[in-house]
Formats: C-alpha cells, sequence, structure tokens
C-alpha cells in the first residue's frame, strides 16, 4: 500500500499537486532568480565603489553626479572611497581615477576607445567627433592628435616657457585690471588671463579681448559639465538648456571670428614658413581635404580654453597652499634663487 502510495506511475500528478501551486511557485523562482543575478553582479568587482543594491545603487550614482556636477561629485567619490574607484554613469560602470601614477600609465596604452558622455550634449557644445578631448570617434581622434602632440612638445615647448613668463611680467604690471576696490587681487583671473594669452601667443597669434572670452569660456565649461551626462529627454524640453545653448555660442562666436581673421592673414602671407602654427597647420589640412572646417574651428577652440580652467585652477590651489605653508614658501624662493637668480627662466631650469 504504502508502496503504490508513493508509485507516481499510478496517480495522475495533477491530483497530488495543486493547481494553483505553478502559478505561486513561478514568482518566487523568478525572484530567487534575481537575487541570484545580483548577488553575482556584486562579486564581478574588486574596485571599491557604491554598492549595486539591486539596481538602486546605479540610479543614486547617476543621480549625484547629475546633482552635484561631475567634479564635485568625483570629489565625493574620492573622499569616501579613495583614488581609484567604479561608479556607475547613465547605467555604464565608469573609472574615476584621479592618482596621477595611474592615469600616467593609462595613458601611455593604446587601449583607448572612446570617451563617456551623452551624444546631444556632446553635439550641443560641439565636442561630439569634433576636436580632441571628448572625441569618441577613435579614427577622427587619432587623425588630429598629432596636431596637439606637435605644438605642445619639442621648440614649442622650450618656446612655452618663455611666452608664459613674459605673459606673467605683462599681467602683473597690469595688476590693477584684476584688483578691486579692497585692494584684493581676484588671483584665478589673472592666471586664467595668462594662461589665455600664453595659448593665443603660441597656438593662434590673433589680437583678442582677454577680458571678454575669459568670462565666455568660464560660461562654456559651466555648460560643458551641465550638459556631458544629461539624460536624452532633457534636452526634448528646450527651456532646460536653452542658457547653455546660449553660453556655447557665445564662445563659439568669439572664437569664429578669431578663426577668420587667422584664415584671412594666412590667404595674404607670402612665407607661410614663417608663421607656422598650430592654427596654420589645421587650417592648411582643411584646404587639403583631411579635416572638416568644424572640426578645425573645434581643435582650436578646444586649445584656447584647455589652459585657462585646468592649468590656471591647478596653478591657483598650489598657490593657495604654499601660502598656507610659509616655510615651504621660503623654501621654494631660496631654491629659485639658487638655480635661476636675477636671469630669465629657461627650459632647462624645470628639471631643477
Amino acid at each position: 500500500m504504502v508502496l503504490e502510495m508513493l508509485n507516481p506511475i499510478h496517480y495522475n500528478i495533477t491530483s497530488i499537486v495543486p493547481e494553483a501551486m505553478p502559478a505561486a511557485t513561478m514568482p518566487v523562482l523568478l525572484l530567487t532568480g534575481l537575487f541570484l543575478l545580483v548577488w553575482n553582479y556584486e562579486g564581478t568587482s574588486s574596485i571599491p565603489g557604491p554598492g549595486y543594491c539591486m539596481g538602486i545603487g546605479p540610479l543614486i550614482s547617476h543621480g549625484r553626479f547629475l546633482w552635484m556636477g561631475i567634479g564635485s561629485a568625483c570629489n565625493y567619490y574620492n573622499r569616501v572611497y579613495g583614488e581609484f574607484m567604479r561608479v556607475w554613469i547613465s547605467g555604464e560602470e565608469t573609472l574615476i581615477i584621479s592618482k596621477s601614477s595611474s592615469m600616467f600609465h593609462i595613458m601611455k596604452h593604446n587601449h583607448y576607445s572612446s570617451r563617456f558622455g551623452s551624444k546631444l550634449g556632446l553635439q550641443c557644445i560641439g565636442m561630439h567627433e569634433k576636436g580632441i578631448i571628448f572625441n569618441n570617434n577613435p579614427e577622427l581622434w587619432k587623425t588630429t592628435r598629432p596636431f596637439f602632440m606637435k605644438a605642445l612638445s619639442g621648440p614649442g615647448l622650450v618656446r612655452m616657457v618663455t611666452v608664459c613668463a613674459e605673459s606673467l611680467k605683462t599681467h602683473l604690471d597690469r595688476l590693477e585690471e584684476v584688483t578691486n576696490e579692497s585692494g584684493y587681487v581676484d588671483v584665478l583671473t589673472l592666471l586664467r588671463r595668462v594662461m589665455l594669452d600664453t595659448s593665443n601667443t603660441l597656438f593662434l597669434r590673433i589680437p583678442l579681448d582677454e577680458s571678454a572670452i575669459v568670462v565666455k569660456i568660464q560660461g562654456y565649461f559651466d555648460a560643458w559639465q551641465a550638459l556631458l551626462i544629461k539624460p536624452d529627454i532633457f534636452f526634448k524640453i528646450s527651456w532646460l538648456y536653452k542658457k547653455y545653448e546660449k553660453s556655447v555660442k557665445d564662445l563659439k562666436d568669439a572664437i569664429e571670428v578669431l578663426i577668420a581673421e587667422k584664415r584671412r592673414r594666412i590667404s595674404t602671407e607670402e612665407k607661410l614658413e614663417e608663421c607656422m602654427d598650430f592654427a596654420t597647420e589645421l587650417i592648411l589640412a582643411e584646404k587639403r581635404g583631411d579635416l572638416t572646417r568644424e572640426n578645425v574651428n573645434q581643435c582650436i577652440l578646444e586649445m584656447l580654453i584647455a589652459a585657462p580652467d585646468t592649468m590656471s585652477v591647478s596653478l591657483f590651489f598650489m598657490l593657495f597652499l604654499i601660502a598656507k605653508h610659509p616655510n615651504v614658501e621660503e623654501a621654494i624662493i631660496k631654491e629659485i634663487q639658487t638655480v635661476i637668480g636675477e636671469r630669465d627662466i629657461k627650459i632647462d631650469d624645470i628639471q631643477k
């Protein structure tokens, strides 16, 4: 009797298992599978960073970047997880690296494939498949990179030290332009003007209004940070991004006027070899059909805006830290006097 009861051949299985059982079992199996998937997913990454938490982690991570801005969000995650961490942006795992040795290692290898960023956002600021900073088309990026490498190395690098020193002297003689009524100097604006003047002298060589361009560059970078990782739906509501679009247009229009003047001068120049620079090389490449006009304009714009934002801010914080440590300031001044004395600084002095 017992054997017959245990033998399923003698019974219809549907008479033993209630009809509702498959319907109740399916959600349980799905939830179990989901938990296993989440558990396996969290176990795949040993890099420090916020947890996955059933998909909530990526939403919070991306939301923090949208809310705080890229720079502030990166600083936040640096404080929490260290110099090398993993976050999520637009649902994709993204590494934040702020350790100089790690960045040096990565930039020296040729595994580059693309840069993250909203396509619509990059189109709005003019960087989608143009220029070099956020050009996510590897082939076009490789086409423009040699122009930047040539301008930023060799004779150009040697000349850069002299030009920067001369620009700094000139701007220190006009310090009242960045001094307020209380007698305080706006050091960051001063450094931005020096960097812009240096870049212009080296790469474009067209007279410009430093004060106006510096303000436009700041507006452009504000737009860049705001639009870089915005979701596509953001760009369907025009009033949300209209002010950023205007900031981008203001700078691009100003730079295009300068480039138009550069083109005019090139067309009337008898000996081009005597006036070769970064902008001239790009414009000649355009005439050969190697680059489009839009790409040339974006490359020149990026070369002019890069230092006023990055280098000037870095120098500002260096000066700030030196000012807070008088013993370090005294040692630096002593070293400068020992190595250079009263003469002008040279490129060979940098290593000393």
